[in-house]
């Protein structure tokens, strides 16, 4: 069963290129929280001339300084930030990526099938979010990206990549299971040697 390659997006030649979707979505929830006038100061700090049309590749090197910049000017409100940038970077990719057809068949799969397919499809369309770095996946529930671009450079206590968290927890839970959440448990920025994430299943409601 191959459904979610359907959505398989070819690579581009040039190396350290990420999807557009890193970028757009993590803009448009900037200026809505900010303003318009300090998402100018990032898009210039990133040396964005223009923004990428929805599908283009970008530079890593542009994103992770957008990524880096926002966290670094903006600390109190990067994680919402990145956070809702990531669910709406989701929602244009199951949109426009993602043939209803295979969102129908993941959704009626049992919950660890769907999460296994998505996980390889990941794999195959890792560029988008990782552009250099490579993802694997250590196990049905786990994965790791080693040399992730987005904190390359950068030192913390604990781990920062919101946004990545954020983009496996939001796809999972749409396509897989609604209960699914995505910890990130070691980050290179705090010294790990991949940015490692694991899935777990929250306990249902009680009374549900």
């Amino acid at each position: 069963m191959t459904a979610p390659t359907a959505g398989l997006l070819r690579a581009p030649r040039r190396k350290g290129m990420m999807g557009s979707q890193s970028v757009l979505p993590l803009v448009a929830a900037a200026e809505r929280r900010l303003g318009a006038e300090a998402v100018a100061r990032l898009l210039d700090e990133a040396r964005f001339l223009h923004l990428p049309d929805p599908g283009d590749p970008v530079r890593e090197r542009q994103v992770a300084v957008l990524h880096q910049s926002l966290r670094r000017n903006h600390p109190d409100e990067a994680e919402a930030i990145q956070r809702e940038a990531a669910r709406d970077a989701v929602e244009w990719i199951m949109a426009h990526r993602i043939p209803a057809r295979a969102r129908m068949l993941l959704t009626g799969m049992p919950w660890p099938i769907a999460v296994w397919m998505l996980g390889r499809h990941a794999v195959q369309n890792a560029w988008t979010f990782g552009g250099s770095g490579q993802f694997t996946l250590l196990g049905t529930s786990e994965f790791q990206l080693v040399g992730n671009p987005t904190v390359r450079g950068e030192t913390s206590n604990s781990p920062i990549c919101v946004w990545h968290e954020e983009l496996f927890q939001h796809t999972f839970r749409r396509m897989a299971h609604s209960r699914l959440r995505c910890v990130e448990t070691d980050c290179m920025a705090a010294g790990a040697e991949a940015c490692r994430f694991r899935l777990e299943m929250e306990p249902a409601a009680a009374g549900a």
